[in-house]
């Protein structure tokens, strides 16, 4: 087989099969929304996706990766955008935001429902 020296190779030129589910006991370990965001980014994919990459494909600023991610938690942080969870999760393949979300919601229903029983 004859290549060109130029010619380099794609490795990401391939179908991606949709975002893996987080399994429940890593899920867990996630007590915030910038925890849940972060094990996001640590259960990704592609291990050498940078933050410029990221950006780029989701189409939010790159200057503001660094914060999503930062393990700091200051408050003068950026929080990752809602409206950018999906693209996000599908870019980095996995759903760990989005469980997270769903998973604190399930606790706050049966939560409100457990206290009407108590009230009535």
């Amino acid at each position: 087989m004859n290549e060109h020296p130029l010619q380099g190779e794609f490795p990401l030129l391939a179908r991606m099969a949709a975002p893996d589910v987080v399994p429940p006991e890593i899920l867990r370990t996630a007590r915030t929304y910038r925890q849940a965001v972060r094990l996001c980014w640590q259960l990704r994919r592609a291990k050498r996706l940078t933050y410029r990459q990221l950006a780029a494909e989701v189409g939010v600023p790159f200057q503001h990766v660094g914060d999503y991610f930062n393990a700091d938690d200051k408050p003068k942080r950026r929080n990752l955008p809602g409206d950018a969870i999906q693209a996000v999760e599908a870019v980095l393949g996995n759903t760990a935001v989005s469980q997270w979300h769903a998973w604190r919601a399930q606790l706050t229903v049966l939560e409100e429902m457990q206290a009407q029983r108590r009230a009535a």
